[in-house]
């Protein structure tokens, strides 16, 4: 065989097996695109939408695993997965984080947390000690103050308690709205939903299960009551003495970088806002730990179990990450 036939056979060679590699790929995103429809129960109105979500995904797929191969050479702190929101563009994802928004930038109204003679632990984890309950889902609706504010009421129940109840984020969504200036899907602020119960009190969750959407409000009783709730000053060193000394914390923070999430740190890098007037999702701090040189807060979602690390996510501590320091607040029975 000639020297030209050899380098010829070569390269054709070489273009057969790049051939093979993107026939292979283009299956394998088939074949999630299967698997993604199946696991998250998504059914589209018409062939067209079809074709247009699954191109959608094949692009979220090729950003994960971009992402991804910055994560193992250790350019990013975190790693992403393939979740629920793989059918959504960028702006999509956005426009539904803006429809909770609302309240998340308002001027806090409860008594300021005095941190006066506290030490903070070197860690905690909540979860541990038995102060949180399961990771629920908010689904399509733009609940997720009220998610925050309940987990924060669970806590407390226990700590004085020593009981686990799993309080209702519906009742909320229906009954704490325009008056308590929140608006049930469309957003609301975790204060406003401590003023209603302390007004109005809280059900469980097995007695006003959660629905995902507005309904009226069709609470009977008041299983729990509180008595007022405090806001921390915007210091992350007084909110690990809170969450320390007084159990699990509702906090508002910019998610726009957490649609695909699968575990690592969020930090700055990820490029999500530090800043007030963009705070956009409700989430819980049950915890802080330290890694080597890395510290961060353990932080619960409402994006169900299949998301991030079984629902939780890392969040770089002492840094404002994401504008984690603006609002947290708990309430107090």
């Amino acid at each position: 065989m000639s020297y030209f036939s050899i380098v010829h056979f070569r390269k054709m060679k070489l273009l057969l097996v790049a051939v093979l590699v993107l026939v292979a790929d283009a299956l394998s995103v088939k074949e999630e695109w299967q698997q993604f429809k199946l696991d998250y129960g998504k059914t589209y109105r018409s062939l067209v939408e079809e074709k247009l979500r699954f191109s959608i995904f094949q692009d979220n797929v090729r950003k994960i695993k971009e992402h991804n191969g910055e994560y193992d050479k250790g350019v990013v702190s975190y790693a992403m997965k393939v979740t629920q929101f793989a059918d959504m563009t960028e702006r999509e994802f956005m426009d539904l984080l803006k429809t909770q928004s609302k309240g998340l930038k308002s001027l806090k109204t409860g008594e300021v947390f005095d941190s006066t003679g506290i030490e903070a632990a070197d860690s905690i984890d909540w979860r541990e000690k038995g102060a949180v309950t399961e990771v629920k889902n908010q689904l399509r609706c733009g609940s997720c103050w009220a998610f925050s504010a309940v987990g924060a009421m669970e806590g407390q129940i226990f700590l004085k308690n020593g009981s686990l109840e799993s309080l209702s984020p519906q009742n909320l969504v229906d009954c704490a709205t325009s008056v308590y200036n929140n608006d049930g899907c469309n957003g609301g602020l975790m204060d406003n939903a401590f003023q209603y119960v302390i007004k109005n009190g809280i059900e469980t969750e097995q007695k006003y299960p959660y629905k995902g959407v507005d309904e009226k409000c069709r609470q009977k009783e008041h299983t729990h009551k509180f008595r007022k709730y405090l806001d921390i000053d915007p210091d992350e060193k007084d909110i690990a003495k809170a969450l320390s000394a007084r159990g699990p914390i509702s906090a508002a923070m910019e998610a726009s970088r957490l649609p695909f999430y699968s575990h690592g740190i969020v930090d700055g890098k990820s490029k999500c806002s530090n800043h007030p007037s963009d705070l956009n999702h409700g989430v819980l701090l049950v915890g802080y730990q330290t890694e080597g040189d890395d510290d961060y807060w353990i932080v619960k979602n409402s994006w169900g179990t299949d998301w991030g690390e079984q629902g939780y996510f890392k969040l770089r501590r002492n840094v404002n990450a994401c504008g984690i320091k603006y609002v947290t607040s708990f309430p107090q029975l």
